[in-house]
């Protein structure tokens, strides 16, 4: 365990104290009991069970109910509950609403954003266009997929930009070992494979959201294009 870990599981285990104590000093006995159990065991387990996801996890939810628990039974304690219960109410809304945010985000995006995102990239769209997928997130790594239905002049003209480009690759110039773009010298990658036509490449300064490797796929037999975003 390093010491970020050994810091952090005392300071859970020290609000834990608190969570028992508190509950506990105002006569509720069996909230304080119980909570303090459920906390012990919980971070017990995920620092013996010594899996570094749990850690990244579960400690930032435990923290915070620690702290939303503990605002409410302070105010308990001063004998005003409702305000305790209004305020501690905010919190776990405030914390909801932080959850889902990549959902809300994905929820508001809308064409002007994707149109934006593409002319990042310089791929302009001259055409109406429908939305077909938007997702973004991730445990470890973040990812933004998004796939849109566009016209036939667009998809044309895409075509057409990426097989004049520079170094294109056609399919028979690697048969089925796929190229792929270089980390380390940020040149754009264009390449054709059974199925669609891509251009790939990474950047140096990282998107606003963190962002630094771009892959796009134009379908040939349809009128799809997607764009992937890591970062990594």
């Amino acid at each position: 365990m390093n010491h970020f870990n050994i810091i952090t599981s005392l300071i859970l285990f020290g609000l834990t104290v608190l969570c028992f104590w508190l509950p506990f000093k105002v006569g509720n006995k069996i909230t304080g009991i119980i909570t303090g159990v459920i906390l012990s065991l919980t971070i017990a387990w995920t620092i013996l069970a010594e899996l570094e996801f749990l850690v990244i996890f579960i400690w930032p939810f435990i923290l915070v109910f620690q702290i939303i628990f503990l605002t409410y039974w302070t105010f308990r304690i001063f004998k005003r509950p409702k305000t305790g219960k209004y305020i501690s109410s905010f919190l776990t809304l405030g914390f909801i609403l932080l959850c889902m945010s990549p959902w809300i985000s994905d929820w508001t995006f809308s064409k002007n954003d994707a149109r934006k995102l593409l002319e990042k990239h310089n791929i302009e769209l001259k055409d109406d266009f429908k939305i077909l997928k938007n997702e973004s997130g991730g445990f470890m790594d973040y990812a933004h997929t998004l796939k849109i239905q566009i016209s036939d002049s667009d998809k044309s003209r895409i075509a057409t930009e990426i097989r004049e480009s520079k170094g294109f690759l056609e399919v028979e110039d690697f048969r089925n070992n796929f190229p792929s773009a270089d980390y380390e010298t940020f040149e754009e990658l264009n390449f054709e494979t059974e199925n669609y036509l891509n251009r790939e490449y990474y950047i140096r300064e990282p998107l606003e959201d963190g962002t630094v490797h771009f892959h796009f796929q134009l379908s040939k037999t349809k009128n799809e294009l997607q764009y992937i975003g890591t970062d990594e």
